[in-house]
């Protein structure tokens, strides 16, 4: 080995050493369930403490394909985008009446909580800051390629309604 290749080789293992490189993990393999939730949250709860969705976008029930397959399953991320393209088409509410990371068309809230609590569970608990009223809303997760991916999201206050069984509703 030349002193210049030598040379190389010694600023490469040196800097992986530095960073604690792990050759054999990647972040979609290291990425819990809780933590795709609290990204999904990060991404889209701008809507309980803003209203200008000119300035933040829409929700993420009117966001692309695109942009849902990186949260939901495939199946889950199908029914969402028949749901935005009903509402388009009726000009109105099709199956969802509320935004699905609140369970209310108003959300505000405190002490947002998103904890796993069991293999492919995570639940996420706040408070209303007006009410002190606590939500509780579930998700159950599902590996998609070897990445946590969001199968449904249940509402313990409306007798546990699914978000898939809700979205798979005819319309009328």
């Amino acid at each position: 080995m030349s002193s210049t290749a030598a040379n190389c080789f010694a600023v490469v293992l040196a800097t992986a050493c530095t960073f604690g490189y792990a050759p054999t993990a990647s972040a979609t393999e290291t990425r819990s369930e809780a933590v795709v939730v609290a990204r999904l949250y990060k991404d889209f709860g701008w809507q309980a403490f803003a209203t200008q969705q000119e300035l933040f976008g829409k929700d993420i029930s009117h966001q692309g394909e695109a942009v849902l397959k990186r949260y939901f399953t495939p199946a889950l991320t199908d029914l969402l985008m028949k749901d935005a393209a009903c509402q388009i088409k009726y000009q109105g509410i099709c199956n969802l009446d509320a935004d699905i990371l609140f369970d209310s068309q108003d959300p505000r809230l405190v002490d947002l909580d998103v904890q796993t609590v069991g293999s492919g569970k995570v639940s996420v608990t706040f408070k209303d800051p007006v009410t002190g009223e606590r939500t509780q809303i579930d998700f159950d997760m599902s590996r998609v390629l070897g990445t946590w991916k969001i199968a449904d999201i249940i509402y313990p206050a409306h007798e546990n309604l699914s978000l898939r069984k809700l979205l798979s509703k005819k319309v009328q």
